[in-house]
Formats: C-alpha cells, sequence, structure tokens
C-alpha cells in the first residue's frame, strides 16, 4: 500500500469505480486502485469528489489536506477503532504514572535519536571538515549528558514531571540545533529551530516536512484507537492532537531533519527556491516537490528495527500500537524507537 501526493494548482480528485483519478483540466494525470492506497495528501489548490471521499474511507484510506504554510488543515478518517477500552486507559494514565512513563520514554528516544543524527553527521565529516566534526561531537555529549538527566528522573504522573522533562528536553533540543547550524551553508540564513512561523528557508522545509509527518503518525494514533488529542508529554489545548505531537518527537531527526540536511547539503534545493508570502518563507512549487518527494521515499525506506527490517511507516504505526497495548496492560512497558549510529 501506498501514499498519494496531489500537489499544485488546478487539480481534481474523482473516482471512477474502484479507482481514484487524478485530473488536470480534463486530463487524468494518474490513476490508481483506492485499495492499494493508505493516505491520500492534498498540498496546494484543488478538488475532490463526494464520490472519491467515499471510496477512501471505504478502503480506510486517510485525506490529509495541508496549506501553503504546510500545516494539516483538515483530516478524514475511517471510524475509530478499538476505541473505549484504551481511551478509558488513555484518560487514567494522565493522571498516573503510565503516562508519565511514557512521556519520559518518548523524550529518552528523542534524545537518543538527536545523538544519533549529530554523530552520523560528524563521522561523514571527519576528514573533509575537522572542526565542523569538533563542534557536532562536542554538541552530541551535551545531548548525551541531558540523556543521563532524563534516565534519573523518578516515575511520577506527566504533570508532575513535565517540567523537568521539557527543561531538559529543551537543553537537548538547543545543543542538537546549534549543531545542525554548523552544517547548514550561511547562505540558508538559518537562524535555528524558530518554530511555527518560519522566515527562512530551513525552517521552511522543517514546517513542511513536519506536516507530512503529522500526517504519518495521526494514521497510526488512529489506528491503534488513542485519542489524538490526549497526549502525556504536551499539555492540553483546544484543537491540539497532543498525542501526536507527542509520539512524533521519536520520528521527527530520523526522518524530516536527515531529509532537509541532506537536501540542502547537496544543493538539491538551493536558497532562492523559496518565496515570500504574508512575511513568512515558504517553498516554491518545484522545491515542495522535491522535499515531498525525499521525505516519501524515506516513509517507504526500510531501516532495522530490532531483529528485523521494516519501512519507517510501519514502525510508526506500530509505536502508536505499543503505547496502546502499554495503557491497556498487554505489554509491560512502553519503549521509545531510537535508532544508533
Amino acid at each position: 500500500m501506498r501514499r498519494l501526493v496531489v500537489d499544485g494548482y488546478g487539480k481534481f480528485i474523482r473516482r471512477k469505480g474502484r479507482q481514484i483519478l487524478v485530473t488536470e483540466e480534463g486530463h487524468v494525470k494518474h490513476r490508481v486502485l483506492a485499495e492499494d492506497l493508505r493516505q491520500v495528501v492534498i498540498s496546494g489548490k484543488g478538488g475532490i469528489s463526494f464520490d472519491a471521499m467515499e471510496l477512501l474511507s471505504e478502503y480506510g484510506v486517510d485525506l490529509i489536506v495541508l496549506d501553503w504554510r504546510g500545516e494539516v488543515t483538515s483530516r478524514l478518517s475511517t471510524s475509530l477503532m478499538r476505541t473505549v477500552q484504551t481511551r478509558r486507559q488513555q484518560y487514567t494514565a494522565l493522571s498516573d504514572c503510565r503516562g508519565g512513563l511514557i512521556a519520559k520514554a518518548i523524550i529518552y528516544a528523542k534524545m537518543r535519536n538527536q545523538c544519533a543524527v549529530l554523530g552520523t553527521l560528524a563521522k561523514t565529516r571527519s576528514e573533509t571538515s575537522p572542526e565542523v566534526t569538533e563542534a557536532l561531537l562536542s554538541k552530541r555529549q551535551e545531548v548525551a549528558e541531558r540523556i543521563k538527566e532524563v534516565e534519573g528522573l523518578a516515575p511520577a504522573p506527566p504533570d508532575e514531571l513535565r517540567n523537568s522533562l521539557m527543561g531538559l528536553e529543551g537543553m537537548a533540543s538547543r545543543a542538537y540545533w546549534e549543531g545542525l547550524s554548523t552544517v547548514v551553508p550561511s547562505e540558508y540564513g538559518f537562524p535555528g529551530r524558530t518554530g511555527r512561523y518560519a522566515e527562512d528557508p530551513v525552517n521552511a522545509m522543517l514546517n513542511y516536512g513536519y506536516a507530512l509527518l503529522e500526517g504519518e503518525v495521526w494514521r497510526g494514533v488512529h489506528f491503534a484507537g488513542l485519542d489524538p488529542y490526549g497526549g502525556f508529554m504536551h499539555v492540553d489545548r483546544p484543537g491540539r492532537p497532543s498525542m501526536v505531537l507527542d509520539l512524533m518527537e521519536e520520528f521527527r531527526q530520523q526522518t524530516i531533519d536527515k531529509a532537509v540536511v541532506s537536501l540542502i547539503t547537496k544543493n538539491v534545493i538551493g536558497p532562492d527556491e523559496f518565496e515570500k508570502r504574508e512575511g513568512l518563507c515558504v517553498l516554491a512549487s518545484a522545491a515542495r516537490r522535491l522535499l515531498i518527494e525525499k521525505v516519501e521515499s524515506i516513509f517507504e525506506a526500510y531501516v532495522r528495527h530490532g531483529d528485523i527490517k521494516t519501512r519507517w511507516t510501519d514502525i510508526i504505526l506500530s509505536q502508536a500500537v505499543n503505547v496502546a497495548k502499554y495503557l491497556r496492560g498487554e505489554a509491560e512497558a512502553y519503549e521509545g524507537f531510537y535508532q544508533r549510529w
């Protein structure tokens, strides 16, 4: 099963029998059986028929819509699965140590992935850029020190653990982004990670990539029967999918961050392939397509997970399922996913 990304302007998605067709100015540009899809991502200006939406729902295919800023604005999915017991336990865990242990496991995995990315970048530059390598390893050591502090935190409910976890996560992330900034060419004007409203090309790419990752993680959370809005690390806010954002933390570094670094350091996407809109930096259409292709290829790539090789998209789903299993008492613990280098 695969993902269909419909990007650009003037495209329309419709149904023909059991097929999903993408048309432009009346001409069919792409066709695929609905049963062969797991997700459709719409980016740009276009349309979709009710018949096509019904067919996607019938086959359990997610429909994700991104706006020009690279933010998820809407999502259509099938009815909820195995929800009641899982969600009851999820809400209860907000007040006991299980929720805190999940948050701790996620932050621990995030930091381990940060270390892995910095280590990999340092290793590949050891001969050509020894000064950059030294800076990367120094920042990696800073993150490693925060990992030890996370390990030392005693079990507690999320509300009692959150401030300590977020403080350590903030220090580790500061070091991580300072390390990554050493490999970003100066012409991109990267000031470090700034968050949602990007004013430079690198943050614009990160935001768009994270939106694609959000759609993938949301799918996993949905099929695991979890409440996407009931997170343990991110606090509750109206409209904030805290559980999705929690689980995303395990996957940002190895999927999106590495993709963006690769595209800019290999000059696949140059600093002139962006435009300003309402004071924000956004990807031009060609750059956006290149980023989408890169991220999609990573989601479908096989990586080692335990004793087997499996795709990133399957790992994301399995991690959401593992959270649900732990909450229902079907697993003794939840272990976050991270890669070694």
